[in-house]
This record gives C-alpha cells, sequence and structure tokens, in this order.
C-alpha cells in the first residue's frame, strides 16, 4: 500500500470517527436538555457505553469500507461517469451504512439488556428501533457523513492531489519560490495518428494512456501539474523525486504499465503508444491564480527548460532526456548499475540563452524491464 492511499484511508476513518462523536454527544445533550433517562429501546441510556460502541464499530467498519473503496472500488470506477459513479457508491454505502448500523444497534441492546446478541429480547428492541423515525434520522446523518468524506476525496482527486489542502490554507495565496523536479511526458507520433484515426479515437487513447499512468504517478509521489493535448506535465518536490529515483523510475514504469497493454493497443488503436520525456529541475513559482476558477499554476525558466528538454528528444533519436542539473542531485550509487546514462553534450535549445547539458537515460536489461 502507497503512502498516499494508507493517508487516504486514516482521513475517511478519523472523519467518521468525528462524524460519531459527535453523533453520540450531540444525543447526550438532548437527552439532558430533555431529561431523557432511557433510548427508544427502552433501554438505560449509558453515555459511556454509546460512545465506546460506536467508536469500535466506526473504525472497524470505516476501515474495512476507506480501504475497499481507495483499493478497489474508486479503481473500479475510475472510467466510469461521475454521474454513473456517484450512483452506484450513494447504493453501495447506503446499505453498508444500515448493515453496521444494525450492528451496533444490536451490540447496545445486547449490552443494555444484559442479553446475548441472538437473545430474542435484543431483536425486539431492534425491530423497535428501526420502527422509530430517529432511525431513519440517524441513517441520514451516517449516509451524509459517509459520502461527504468520499466527496472531498473525489474532488481532492479531480484537483490533484494536495491541491485541495494548499487552496483551504493558503499555501499559495502570495506566490512562493520552491525547489522542483518537472517532467514534461509526450505522446509520441501523434498527429499522424490523429490525421489517420480522427480526434474522438486519438482521444480515446490519450484517455486510456493517461488512466495507466494515474497509478504510478501515486506509487512514485508524482504530482500531475497539467494535462495539455496528449502532453502531462509531471513535478515533484525535490526529496520525493530523488527518492528511489522516482523521477527517473515513473517513465520506465510507465512504459512498462503500456507493453503489459500492448495487445489491448494494437486491437482498439493499431499501434502501441511510446512516450517521450524531458526532465529538469531548478527553482520554481508557485502561485495561486484566477478569480472565476482557480488553479496553482507553476511558473519559471526550470518549466521552460523541461519542455525544451522534451522537444529535442525526436532530433536525438531518445525517449528521455535529462539535464546535468538533475542528474547532479540523483545521489544513488546504483544508477549505473540500473540505466545506461550517456552524455548528449552541451546544447542550447530552442529560446533560451544559455546552454544546458543534456543526458539521455535507458534502462540497462530490457528483458527484466517486461518481465
Amino acid at each position: 500500500m502507497t503512502r498516499v492511499n494508507l493517508l487516504k484511508i486514516t482521513f475517511l476513518v478519523c472523519d467518521w470517527v468525528i462524524a460519531a462523536l459527535f453523533y453520540v454527544f450531540f444525543e447526550s445533550t438532548l437527552r439532558s436538555y430533555h431529561n431523557l433517562s432511557t433510548n427508544i429501546m427502552g433501554i438505560e441510556y449509558d453515555l459511556g457505553r454509546s460512545l465506546l460502541v460506536s467508536v469500535i464499530v466506526v473504525i472497524i467498519s470505516g476501515t474495512a469500507i476507506a480501504s475497499f473503496e481507495v483499493l478497489y472500488f474508486n479503481k473500479l470506477l475510475r472510467k466510469q461517469p461521475f454521474g454513473k459513479t456517484l450512483i452506484i457508491k450513494t447504493s453501495f454505502y447506503l446499505l453498508n451504512i444500515f448493515m453496521f448500523t444494525s450492528i451496533a444497534i444490536l451490540i447496545i441492546a445486547s449490552t443494555g439488556l444484559d442479553k446475548p446478541l441472538f437473545h430474542p429480547a435484543v431483536f425486539d428492541a431492534y425491530t423497535s428501533y428501526l420502527g422509530n423515525r430517529t432511525s431513519l434520522l440517524l441513517m441520514i446523518y451516517w449516509g451524509l457523513a459517509v459520502m461527504s468524506g468520499l466527496f472531498v476525496l473525489q474532488i481532492s482527486d479531480k484537483l490533484g492531489q494536495g491541491v485541495l489542502i494548499n487552496f483551504l490554507l493558503g499555501k499559495y495565496h502570495q506566490p512562493k519560490e520552491e525547489m522542483r523536479i518537472f517532467m514534461f511526458l509526450d505522446l509520441k507520433a501523434s498527429t499522424p495518428f490523429a490525421e489517420e484515426h480522427g480526434h474522438v479515437k486519438y482521444s480515446r487513447l490519450i484517455q486510456d494512456c493517461f488512466y495507466d499512468l494515474t497509478d504510478i504517478v501515486i506509487k512514485r509521489n508524482a504530482l500531475v501539474y497539467q494535462y495539455v493535448g496528449d502532453e502531462v506535465v509531471l513535478t515533484w518536490d525535490v526529496e520525493k523525486g530523488v527518492k528511489d529515483n522516482n523521477c527517473i523510475a515513473t517513465f520506465f514504469d510507465f512504459d512498462r504499465a503500456l507493453k503489459k497493454r500492448d495487445e489491448y493497443y494494437l486491437k482498439n488503436y493499431g499501434r502501441s503508444p511510446e512516450f517521450k520525456a524531458g526532465i529538469h529541475y531548478g527553482e520554481a513559482v508557485i502561485t495561486e491564480l484566477g478569480g472565476v476558477k482557480k488553479e496553482i499554476a507553476y511558473h519559471g525558466d526550470t518549466l521552460n527548460t523541461a519542455s525544451r528538454i522534451q522537444s529535442v528528444c525526436n532530433e536525438m533519436k531518445k525517449c528521455l532526456l535529462v539535464s546535468a542539473d538533475l542528474l547532479g542531485i540523483l545521489y544513488d550509487p546504483k544508477l549505473d548499475e540500473k540505466y545506461i546514462i550517456e552524455s548528449k553534450g552541451v546544447v542550447q535549445l530552442k529560446g533560451k540563452r544559455h546552454h544546458v547539458g543534456l543526458f539521455s537515460i535507458e534502462e540497462k536489461d530490457m528483458s527484466v524491464a517486461l518481465s
């Protein structure tokens, strides 16, 4: 499990535990105000018991639901329209909410009556609870609590990892300078394909390719900055990009993912997609832009240089080119064991005054890479 997925699961579980605590304390406050000593099942109300049962049930059920959502369900529905996804998820989670709420009520009834869980008196108390409008309100409350947490994650995924929290904290309301790594990843020979097959099929090809990139982006701690036509711009903070050579490994992980689905691409598009990439590292200005539509944008020479590096891949007949600046911060001593690194000299890129040292990188053992 990746760190990002673990954080998503932790967020959902914590969100639902807080919702459970709020509900129990709110119910307790109302009972104190109306001087009610028993609940609707006729059982003596106990705040400590309600808190303990609610938190335990929510942690267990919440971890199960959150893990299913993050690790499987979200991926399963990734390519479905948003409306269809919303209907399927709402139906599925309402059923789960009913099931786990029923478990909590049965446990409370069992402990309150001091009877075994499957005793008839426990079921009588449970059915009396279901017949009360409070049970409907509880279902609505938990439906909103569960879906609100999932909605936040959905919006976060739409905006990009970390973007939502940065908006909320106003981290980039004022321009800031940061050291970043940027990769410009572009589909090779895209124009001839679009001219031959039309823009609809071309767009579907791009969709499929970038869907295959998604899990790799998460695994390699990258952030998707933006999609521009058949190009995607990825970025890392320096520590995450350098760790495990993530910024380099991303390209080869993506290449392997595409090759594993080679049969699918040949069948549906008549070609195996190949990408080229340019990577550079340096200082970039990050700021929040826009009024009607807000987004976090990167500016600076670092992005321009990375883009220009990618643009000379065809000229040099290489799929991956990196700057000497970037190669200088990759401190893995085994880098030469994994990759073939070849100097391409010092080059003056189009529109740049200063020369840039370039290196091509290829995986050393392609048979291992494709296994």
